[in-house]
């Protein structure tokens, strides 16, 4: 039997497969501070999995379970689903198309900023202790700005963000440190909560640090110094003019270049694409006015440079999985 966890962490969709997932597998319960206890049904193995609710979005699972028979959960998640797991012991296996990977002892895997859809497996009576934290990457975002951190730094290239996800990126292991504190901290006590917000935040410092170093591709070494310059330039002239965007041919000449050396230039610099670059940038913004302010969806749609609210409403839900009401209710 494969399980399904499908939709954008905190959203209805998620919430309501993750409970039916839970409720097969486990008996559940809650305790004063308000972690749900999910431990296994006899039938399907030993363990428990902790789910803890931070107040700033952020959700705290803690794994030490064995599964009888093998276990596999396959999921469908859109791009702004976040979620960050540090292997403590044991083995966790991924599969997706054309790719796979896993979690072993000591490994840190992070979701990339793409729609991901795939099936992680568990080993017959192989033990899986692990952290992880789940959440938006909209909702990191404010987080961040909100206790001064600053802008994220970029995810990289998409053959990079792959590694990562896949548990294959040294970049993130200082995240482990944190996270296993978390895992070790059992005692219920008044501090506990403030003591996992603060292995939280440490645990996102070492994020922020860990994607900041990561070296540039080969191809940006190719760049004259002034195209580099013409190119930071161009998502903010994206951004100027997004009620009537510029083309590729235009974007091309206000940067002096090439059509061809600006889409290969922006690709090595951002590690991804001019277009994906600025949609990923409108809709994120939308995400963040959804929830920060009490704006009519058609005037945040408006905004961030959509035409038409059903142009917005589709662009929304194609990305997030969910539509912009949806996501102000699941997130207010």
């Amino acid at each position: 039997m494969v399980h399904q966890l499908a939709g954008v962490a905190g959203s209805t969709a998620f919430d309501a497969t993750q409970a039916a997932y839970y409720a097969t597998i486990a008996q559940s319960d809650k305790s004063g501070d308000g972690t749900v206890r999910h431990r296994l049904r006899p039938e399907v193995g030993d363990g428990t999995i902790e789910v803890t609710s931070l107040r700033n979005g952020f959700h705290i699972v803690r794994y030490d379970v064995a599964f009888a028979g093998g276990h596999q959960v396959g999921y469908t998640f859109p791009g702004d689903h976040f979620e960050l797991e540090h292997c403590v012991d044991g083995r966790m296996h991924i599969s997706e198309a054309g790719s796979t990977g896993g979690l072993h002892a000591g490994s840190v895997a992070l979701s990339p900023r793409c729609a991901t859809d795939g099936v992680v497996a568990h080993g017959d009576g192989e033990r899986y202790r692990a952290v992880s934290i789940t959440g938006t990457w909209t909702g990191l975002e404010s987080y961040l700005t909100g206790v001064g951190a600053g802008a994220l730094p970029a995810t990289g290239p998409e053959n990079v963000a792959r590694e990562r996800y896949l548990g294959r990126s040294a970049a993130l292991r200082p995240v482990a440190g944190p996270l296993a504190e978390i895992f070790m901290h059992r005692h219920s006590s008044p501090g506990r909560l403030l003591f996992l917000e603060s292995r939280l935040a440490a645990a996102l410092a070492a994020l922020i640090d860990g994607l900041a170093v990561t070296a540039p591709p080969a191809d940006i070494r190719e760049l004259e110094d002034h195209e580099v310059a013409a190119l930071h330039r161009v998502p903010e002239l994206l951004w100027r003019d997004r009620h009537a965007p510029p083309s590729l041919a235009e974007l091309a000449r206000a940067s002096s270049m090439s059509v061809r050396r600006l889409t290969t230039g922006f690709r090595a610099l951002y590690g991804t694409s001019v277009l994906e670059h600025h949609r990923r940038r409108c809709l994120d913004r939308a995400a963040a006015l959804l929830v920060e302010t009490d704006w009519p969806v058609a005037r945040i749609g408006h905004e961030v440079g959509y035409a038409s609210p059903s142009n917005f409403g589709y662009a929304f839900r194609r990305d997030r999985g969910t539509t912009p009401a949806r996501f102000r209710r699941a997130h207010s």
